[in-house]
């Protein structure tokens, strides 16, 4: 029997406020919404991550009429497998696992603060965190598409899970998603790894000049070249052992300078520094 999640997108200020937005930007926003959805169940339903044709994520969103108050848009995640049998978190409540997830994805793409997790969403992504970071790049585009409304009909969208509020996109948020700066110049430092997906080459890195991990991406030739470092990296982090990973990579900058993406050129094992 399948188990109904509900969320709840509600959109003020601007037109909103007269329950009404621009029809295509409007609607391309909860279409964005309807996808990050979509990708964020059908990993948690199969462990698996998908963008293209007919997948079961796909098909378990349903969406209701947008309704007043200001704007209320309604949406049901229809789970037919358990996701904590499926990623093996023993026996999580389905419902907090799919929240954790779509909290997680966002507040990754928004480059907020994620050093307060709940103990569930901390266990997924020890298990699987090289996965997250995929999920979390794959979810990006469908982010940004939701942002659509915003300045185009309405100023705020409060994301609900259940009664609890996931998420909230705004101006900032808008402008933080849709710009990406380039900085091609090559820098090298060393590196714990604190995610790592082998197949996709995602992951993310502990910063200690900034003190947060950073998601990390790679081309495919380069993962060829590195993937067997940056496994024994994530190995050496998992195992509180010392080793690390020196990096040279570019970076993908937010407005405002800050890293949003290291972008991986070359690696090597660094040994345990001793003191």
């Amino acid at each position: 029997m399948a188990e109904i999640v509900p969320f709840r997108l509600k959109l003020t200020g601007d037109t909103a406020d007269q329950h009404q937005f621009q029809g295509y930007d409007g609607y391309m926003a909860l279409a964005g919404f309807a996808w990050t959805l979509a990708l964020v169940t059908n990993y948690a339903e199969t462990g698996k991550i998908r963008q293209r044709g007919d997948f079961l994520g796909r098909d378990a969103v349903r969406a209701s009429t947008p309704t007043e108050g200001s704007i209320l848009a309604d949406f049901t995640v229809w789970l037919q497998q358990n996701p904590a049998e499926v990623l093996g978190l023993g026996g999580a409540t389905a419902s907090l696992l799919l929240y954790d997830l779509v909290r997680r994805v966002i507040s990754r793409n928004l480059g907020q603060d994620d050093s307060h997790q709940t103990p569930l969403l901390t266990q997924i992504i020890r298990r699987r965190g090289g996965d997250i970071e995929a999920l979390v790049a794959r979810v990006e585009p469908a982010i940004r598409q939701t942002h659509a409304v915003i300045g185009k009909g309405a100023t705020r969208m409060q994301i609900l899970g259940g009664h609890n509020i996931i998420n909230t996109y705004n101006e900032n948020t808008r402008d933080y998603v849709r710009l990406n700066i380039e900085d091609n110049q090559e820098l090298e430092k060393d590196f714990s790894i604190a995610a790592f997906n082998v197949n996709s080459g995602y992951g993310s890195v502990f910063d200690n000049e900034l003190g947060r991990t950073i998601p990390i991406s790679m081309s495919r030739e380069v993962l060829r070249r590195v993937s067997s470092i940056f496994t024994w990296g994530l190995d050496q982090y998992a195992n509180k052992t010392g080793g690390r990973v020196s990096m040279r990579y570019t970076r993908i900058l937010a407005m405002d300078g800050t890293p949003k993406r290291y972008i991986v050129l070359t690696a090597k094992r660094m040994a345990k520094r001793r003191d």
